[in-house]
């Protein structure tokens, strides 16, 4: 008896490699099978504007409001979160009352090359979608299992202090051709001035708490200040704390916290502890002369540590559209302020080594004529007429030309070399 059982859990252990082996060579597919390219354009950043707005106007009420959310909108946002956080491509399209869903994820491992391909419908009900017809690789997944594991997942994000608020707010998704309808319930807007959500984590609200104070300290000595010498004492501090492979995340903290100093936004709004920390208000930091040059560089900065390159792109260059309707005009050497920020913020949080060796040449000492490139001649606060006259839009030769002589100018740069 104790030798069969011997036995049976010996081919047991030996059968679970080799089960295991076969259910991963199952899945993993050796192409995607999503192609589909993100392309954050200011269109998209304008209906995300639109949306929250929509609902900021119901946040003080405690009602019931619906937000619907267009097709293309939501396709964009998958695909860009899948391509942000995985390296990945994803597609949905719409139909009446469900979407179909499909990912390409590289696998997260040099020894194995290929994708795991995963497609499901979402199919609408009275509360939240269900999903249904789940598949990963070549291997249909049972729907009472994909239902449990949806089941779970929104029990833990109920459970879970940021989001469980947002997911019980949610009534119910209805999903047509046309868009995405969610009807929510208004929880009213807090007034009480201790309370600020963050999606930052503590030790993160930590570390840009500790780069903000350095910055409200070093107010008092210079009335006004440029982008190059409070970089400069940031990188200075990130470069004392970046042991351990934490370059990245300390210089990502310290561009949000150079951020809030230079928009003069209160830092209560992404570190609720410092409500009663008194906010550096009408400071002045400049770039190369210009004050809106450093809001420029250091906001395209922070989007890009924290999100990526083509959505800096795509709201900066949203930023000059609306200025182009509302006024002040269409303006190249704003977009050369962003671009120059955005390398900078990608330089900053490519990786360790990149990292480490921007944190030691920024807190060398550079002049504000490393950080922005020459931008005297080239043209702004252009109305919308003589934009269209120029440049006709965004996608004529006229416009690319100036583009890439902006672009050339930004990778000459001395912090990019």
């Amino acid at each position: 008896m104790i030798r069969k059982l011997i036995l049976f859990i010996t081919v047991c252990l030996l059968a679970i490699p080799l089960l295991l082996g076969i259910f991963l060579y199952m899945i993993i597919d050796d192409q995607p099978h999503v192609e589909h390219q993100i392309m954050v354009t200011p269109e998209h950043i304008e209906h995300a504007k639109e949306t929250f707005d929509q609902h900021r106007q119901h946040a003080q009420q405690n009602q019931l409001s619906t937000i619907s959310v267009r097709p293309d909108d939501i396709d964009i946002a998958a695909n860009y979160l899948a391509k942000h956080f995985t390296d990945g491509r994803a597609r949905i399209n719409i139909a009446n009352q469900k979407a179909y869903v499909q990912t390409s994820l590289p696998i997260p491992l040099e020894a194995i090359n290929g994708y795991i391909n995963l497609e499901a419908t979402l199919i609408e009900t009275d509360a939240l979608p269900q999903l249904e017809s789940v598949s990963i690789g070549s291997i249909p997944i049972p729907d009472f299992i994909s239902q449990f594991f949806v089941t779970q997942s929104i029990q833990w994000l109920q459970s879970h202090p940021k989001y469980g608020k947002g997911i019980e707010a949610i009534k119910s998704v209805k999903i047509t051709p046309d868009a995405f309808n969610v009807l929510y319930q208004s929880q009213g807007e807090s007034t009480q001035s201790d309370h600020f959500p963050t999606i930052l984590s503590k030790l993160e609200q930590e570390k840009v708490y500790r780069y903000y104070k350095l910055l409200s300290q070093n107010k008092r000595q210079h009335a006004e200040q440029t982008l190059s010498q409070i970089l400069q004492s940031l990188m200075q501090m990130a470069a004392q704390h970046s042991e351990n492979s934490m370059a990245q995340r300390e210089n990502r903290a310290a561009i949000l916290a150079a951020t809030f100093y230079v928009l003069g936004l209160p830092l209560k709004y992404v570190v609720p502890e410092a409500a009663d920390w008194h906010d550096a208000h009408n400071q002045i930091v400049t770039l190369d002369g210009r004050q809106d040059f450093a809001q420029h560089f250091i906001v395209s900065a922070a989007i890009t540590a924290y999100a990526d390159t083509a959505l800096s792109d795509a709201i900066g260059l949203y930023k000059e559209i609306e200025d182009k309707r509302n006024g002040s005009g269409f303006s190249f050497n704003d977009i050369a302020a962003d671009r120059a920020g955005t390398r900078f913020g990608e330089r900053a949080t490519a990786n360790q080594k990149e990292a480490v060796r921007l944190q030691q040449l920024i807190a060398q000492g550079l002049d504000d004529k490393s950080l922005m490139p020459t931008w005297s001649d080239l043209p702004e606060f252009l109305p919308m007429s003589v934009f269209r006259r120029q440049y006709g839009n965004f996608d004529t030769p006229a416009y690319f030309q100036m583009m890439e002589k902006i672009e050339r100018r930004v990778e000459a740069l001395a912090f990019l070399q």
